[in-house]
């Protein structure tokens, strides 16, 4: 593979800029031709069948591909969650500025593309964890299977389509470089051509002839409001899962590795993903999709082709950037930080809070002994001889070694009378529970600074 140098950090070649030009074309055609053309061409709707089977899984599969870099919450927030918002909020006006009496349910994106949106913001927050599980791919498959069979995941928030499309995405995310060099290696890779064309006919020509909705490739809904009995609805989700696969491996292993004429438009496929709906709505809306001219199969083609050159155009990619940019200055502190305090690490489990405790519960016990050694009357009179300067040395060295502690890093000079207990008074010691041992600690805390009177000097 050819990398680029202005990106070495990032698994990007020229190979994936031209599969990602490919996809988003695919994109704007398959959403252009199911306006009104699919309904009077069944050739048409032959493609559009055979290219929703798996179109959205590639893409996903290469935005996997792409974020195995560690996540900044901070930029997808940005890049991601505010386009969401502006996305269907710009689809859902163009609706009411044709007339369209459209409610707003921003938690519910049906009717618009920014579904994928966000569920590409979900899964880079959640894949570097979810990316570790052992057999992620079948174990997220058998999730995406039983998904269909439940009525509540839905709409709502994109649930079903998060869950159904994460294969492709945890596939992506674990998929290596040397693979791609290894398929594109491989001599017999031109039979996956075949096998992906007899796949792409087969498949809906069975679903076209039962008539078998193409909602079930969406993963929109459960198997049932499909019209599909479970059975049915997890051969068919298995089946797209087994073509998209083999098409997305047909594709790493044909498509050039080399700088085109378009490949520039794969770096700016968010700014045609974003724009190219709410048009189209607008074109619908105006009649302009009805008029005999487009109902043609070369015709969309080409006005397909027109949407990448204008909207994957640098002026609209700035114009893209720059409106988000400006939104992210205006909403966040960028030098705003918090100060790491350690606790997190300091409660980090059970076991390290109560083995902080025990020591916090020590160090208390041991300053508790030394005030208490210290809190003589003040007009007590001391005994004692004056001794040499000598003397003085040596039993000020012996006390420091025979009776001392450390006290938050301070030598204290502690009497040994207070650890000599009569054995008769010594019990066996429990071990205090976490919550006991809290209690306690709390309790000779509340005393010291009741009990604690200021220091006298003796003069």
């Amino acid at each position: 593979m050819k990398f680029k140098t202005d990106r070495a950090a990032v698994p990007y070649s020229y190979l994936i800029d031209n599969l990602k030009v490919l996809l988003i074309f695919l994109v704007v055609f398959n959403h252009i031709i199911a306006f009104n053309l699919v309904k009077v061409d069944i050739v048409v709707r032959y493609i559009w069948y055979a290219i929703t089977i798996f179109h959205m899984p590639a893409f996903i599969f290469v935005s996997g591909y792409l974020s195995k870099k560690p996540q900044n919450v901070f930029k997808n927030v940005k890049n991601l969650l505010i386009p969401y918002i502006l996305g269907y909020s710009l689809t859902w006006y163009t609706q009411i500025w044709l007339g369209k009496s459209t409610a707003y349910e921003l938690l519910r994106p049906t009717g618009t593309v920014m579904w994928y949106v966000l569920a590409l913001f979900i899964y880079r927050l959640t894949i570097e964890g979810l990316g570790k599980i052992r057999f992620a791919v079948p174990l997220s498959i058998a999730v995406a299977l039983w998904a269909g069979t439940r009525a509540e995941f839905s709409t709502f928030l994109s649930a079903s389509r998060i869950v159904v499309f994460f294969p492709f995405f945890v596939a992506g995310y674990l998929w290596k470089s040397d693979y791609i060099t290894a398929v594109r290696k491989f001599k017999g890779k031109w039979v996956l051509v075949p096998i992906s064309g007899i796949l792409l006919v087969g498949i809906p020509n069975y679903m076209i002839t039962n008539n078998i909705s193409v909602a079930i490739f969406r993963g929109n809904h459960s198997y049932r409001i499909c019209g599909l009995t479970d059975p049915q609805g997890i051969v068919i989700r298995l089946l797209m899962y087994l073509v998209s696969f083999i098409i997305i491996y047909t594709l790493l292993a044909l498509i050039p590795d080399i700088k085109l004429p378009i490949t520039y438009i794969g770096r700016h496929t968010m700014g045609i993903y974003f724009f190219h709906y709410p048009i189209l709505i607008i074109m619908n809306g105006l009649y302009l999709l009805m008029i005999p001219q487009m109902n043609n199969v070369w015709a969309l083609l080409g006005v397909s082709f027109l949407f990448l050159l204008v909207l994957g155009s640098l002026p609209v990619d700035l114009l893209y950037t720059g409106v988000l940019n400006l939104i992210a200055f205006v909403l966040f502190k960028t030098n705003k930080t918090v100060t790491d305090e350690g606790l997190e690490e300091e409660y980090d489990s059970d076991e390290d809070k109560y083995e902080q405790l025990l020591r916090r519960r020590k160090a208390i016990e041991e300053l508790a002994a030394t005030l208490d050694d210290e809190k003589e009357p003040a007009g007590q009179e001391y005994h004692g001889e004056k001794m040499d300067q000598d003397e003085d040395t040596v039993s000020e060295h012996m006390d420091r070694h025979e009776g001392s502690s450390q006290v938050a890093g301070l030598d204290v000079d502690i009497e040994e009378d207070n650890f000599d207990l009569p054995e008769e008074t010594v019990e066996e010691e429990r071990e205090l529970t976490l919550e006991e041992l809290m209690q306690e600690l709390e309790a000779a805390t509340r005393e010291m600074q009741k009990q604690n009177p200021p220091e006298e000097v003796k003069k």
